[in-house]
């Protein structure tokens, strides 16, 4: 609305609610184009040969052949090797045969994970904070007793995605620490300073030892199928907010992600569009957590410059306290959130300053608003 040329012509359009429609009818075409090409992906591997979604949204981001959530995938990629450089060695702990252990997920994505529930932290009973799990808190086996009870009980998406503190590597077998002590002070680039190490996409076979690979192909993925679902729910409710088919296409990857439909627990949603679309940014900020997607849906949403609680970027990044050789918690243990960096997203930065020197070339030029 602020951007007019000097005649005060408006540069960019109105609103307009047939460009939802417009985007409905692509996605539907899409989606009917899919039919029997692509389809969501799933392991029956469990119990009885029932569904695993542990090894479905691990496997997702490994297995190539007869992967058919894949929609378009690079070759190219980097994840390297455990014994040169690479994804895999930086999502490696140190203690496991040199790995670099530096790239590290926020707070605020910790706890924009469900829980088993399928709540949010804030509305889930399950959900317990200052506190370390006893025997039989974990029904599910996903955790161990003695972990922290912010990461018990939580959806197997956390799982894939998160490596915590003491939680045990995949082929060691050991618990891993992340603090300070034992000669490690921080000061190097090889830690995760928010306390959590990145787990989603790493591949669980190798390792820099003995006969294990060194390194694991697999594709880049750029689009897959469960981003479409979400955006088929987004359109639909901006359209119609009482359309049946916003829950069913959340609810098709909720299935995958092993928790409660949405439809279920939450049914008194449809019809309300601001709910809705609430539920609908949510799913899709953990669905497709790491995978550069939310870059532009803050920004397409009209989010980043608004708090975490209010879907956005602008506030101080938090972790665990990483500078504490203190395992516990509260005040100066590991176990508090703790601040990491400060985050700050103006409304002024969804579009950058058009350089003075080109402003200068043309009077028609108009530079971006609040620049």
């Amino acid at each position: 609305v602020q951007l007019k040329n000097p005649d005060g012509k408006q540069l960019f359009p109105a609103a307009s609610a047939a460009k939802w429609q417009a985007a409905k009818t692509a996605l539907e075409a899409f989606l009917t184009f899919s039919e029997g090409k692509h389809e969501l992906f799933k392991l029956f591997t469990g119990p009885g040969g029932s569904y695993n979604p542990d090894e479905s949204l691990y496997r997702l981001f490994i297995d190539v052949e007869g992967n058919k959530e894949i929609v378009w995938a690079s070759p190219s990629q980097s994840w390297g090797s455990v014994d040169g450089e690479g994804t895999d060695r930086r999502c490696t702990p140190r203690s496991e045969r040199g790995g670099l252990n530096s790239l590290g997920v926020t707070q605020e994505l910790v706890d924009d994970f469900f829980m088993i529930d399928g709540l949010p932290i804030n509305e889930s009973p399950m959900y317990r904070e200052n506190a370390f799990s006893a025997a039989g808190d974990d029904p599910s086996g996903r955790t161990e007793p003695g972990t922290f009870n912010m990461w018990v009980n939580r959806e197997p998406r956390f799982y894939q995605t998160v490596f915590f503190q003491n939680r045990k590597w995949h082929i060691s077998n050991t618990n891993v620490q992340f603090h300070k002590g034992s000669g490690n002070d921080n000061s190097a680039g090889d830690n995760p300073y928010t306390g959590y190490l990145l787990y989603k996409r790493t591949a669980r076979n190798v390792r820099n030892e003995g006969t294990y690979p060194r390194s694991q192909y697999r594709p880049s993925i750029i689009f897959r199928l469960a981003e479409f679902y979400l955006l088929y729910a987004e359109v639909c409710n901006e359209v119609n907010p009482g359309d049946p088919k916003i829950l069913e296409y959340i609810d098709k990857v909720r299935e995958r992600a092993g928790i409660p439909l949405l439809s279920a627990i939450k049914p008194g949603l449809l019809g309300n569009k601001d709910a809705l679309r609430k539920a609908i940014q949510r799913e899709s900020r953990v669905e497709l957590c790491t995978e550069g997607q939310r870059y532009f849906d803050v920004r397409r949403w009209m989010l980043a410059d608004k708090t975490p609680e209010q879907g956005g970027l602008n506030k101080p990044a938090t972790g665990m306290n990483m500078n504490s050789g203190n395992l516990t918690i509260g005040a100066g243990g590991f176990f508090a959130r703790t601040f990491v960096e400060n985050r700050l997203f103006k409304k002024s930065m969804y579009l950058y300053p058009i350089p003075l020197d080109e402003i200068q070339k043309s009077k028609m030029l108009v530079q971006n608003p609040l620049w």
